[in-house]
């Protein structure tokens, strides 16, 4: 395999959540006319919070995030059947709010390209509760996007993911700073509309303690960029789906929170070294498959424990995960728990 098409497996899944060259109007003319077409990102019925990704047909990494909601019961009771990675040709038109991500009122929604995975069977059940976010004031999280020039801040809660808008320029500007998996705490207020799923707003800096900002940055993960590093943490597989074209095996790692984390293990200079440890990796997961769970939109095996070193990657503030970097197959170890 060559280093090109190395990095454009891994680039693949660490694709940006938003792209500000695709022009919106074009987008709602296609919604209004023909149709747009694209892949659903994410579905969470009980948050009310369904997703799909409409990418420029010329270039893969040129994509936006879209959520969907509808006037129509029909259409809105249809939407918890969304899975991931299924293609949609999508009509309607942007819903007019203050939001600063377009929002997509469905009027038709078609089913393009079926998409069959190996979490099907294995219904996923949320350990984190949104609802319980309404008594409180603040929480420590996981950055899950960035986008907008820092208004729109979405994060982790747990297992959930949050919709936050960040109103005060010098927050946004902090905001636009933080990398995807940043691990930060969050002083916010619930926002009234919509009722479903629940958003956020961060409060305004004056109504905090002096030295207190409404983000506040616990761990960066690029301030680690190109240092040694080392973890251990559950294996994980990213199955291959129609944006990556083979199995991607990661460690994971749980914090105090209840947030994780997941490392990509790799080596995008040694095709060979890189092959090895995906092989390696591929032939312990098998051995267990058994008793492999769903992790949202991963498997996670707790019977076995990875533990990598290398040096550290994180060259974009989109960047799926952060990657550790080995120079030799012994840099990887897997304890196969009894």
């Amino acid at each position: 395999m060559k280093i090109q098409s190395i990095i454009i497996v891994i680039l693949t899944l660490f694709s940006l959540m938003a792209n500000a060259e695709i022009n919106m109007q074009e987008l709602e003319l296609k919604l209004k006319t023909t149709g747009l077409s694209g892949e659903i990102h994410g579905s969470s019925a009980d948050a009310h919070l369904f997703v799909i990704t409409y990418r420029n047909p010329d270039n893969f990494f040129d994509n936006v995030q879209l959520p969907l909601t509808s006037e129509s019961t029909e259409i809105l009771n249809s939407l918890p059947t969304l899975k991931r990675h299924q293609f949609y040709l999508v009509k309607g038109n942007f819903v007019e709010n203050r939001s600063p991500i377009k929002h997509i009122n469905i009027t038709s929604l078609e089913l393009v390209k079926d998409y069959a995975s190996t979490l099907d069977h294995m219904p996923y059940l949320y350990k984190g509760n949104i609802e319980d976010l309404k008594a409180k004031k603040e929480f420590i999280g996981r950055v899950h996007a960035v986008g907008m020039d820092g208004k729109m801040l979405v994060t982790e809660y747990i297992d959930r993911i949050v919709p936050i808008y960040v109103v005060e320029p010098s927050t946004q500007a902090l905001v636009k700073q933080l990398y995807r998996g940043d691990l930060v705490r969050l002083h916010y207020a619930v926002r009234t509309e919509p009722e479903a799923p629940v958003h956020l707003s961060l409060v305004r800096a004056a109504t905090l303690p002096a030295g207190t900002t409404p983000v506040e940055l616990i761990e960066s993960l690029v301030k680690s960029h190109g240092s040694p590093i080392t973890k251990t943490g559950n294996l994980i597989m990213f199955p291959k789906s129609p944006q990556i074209n083979t199995n991607i095996y990661a460690l994971l790692v749980e914090d105090a929170e209840g947030t994780t984390i997941q490392y990509t293990i790799t080596n995008l200079e040694d095709p060979i070294l890189f092959k090895q440890v995906r092989e390696k990796l591929e032939k312990v997961w098998m051995d267990n498959a058994a008793v492999a769970e769903n992790n949202r939109n991963k498997l996670v095996n707790r019977k076995l424990v990875v533990t990598a070193k290398g040096i550290s990657n994180m060259v974009d503030a989109g960047q799926a995960n952060p990657q550790i970097i080995i120079h030799s197959l012994d840099d990887v170890n897997v304890e196969v728990l009894k």
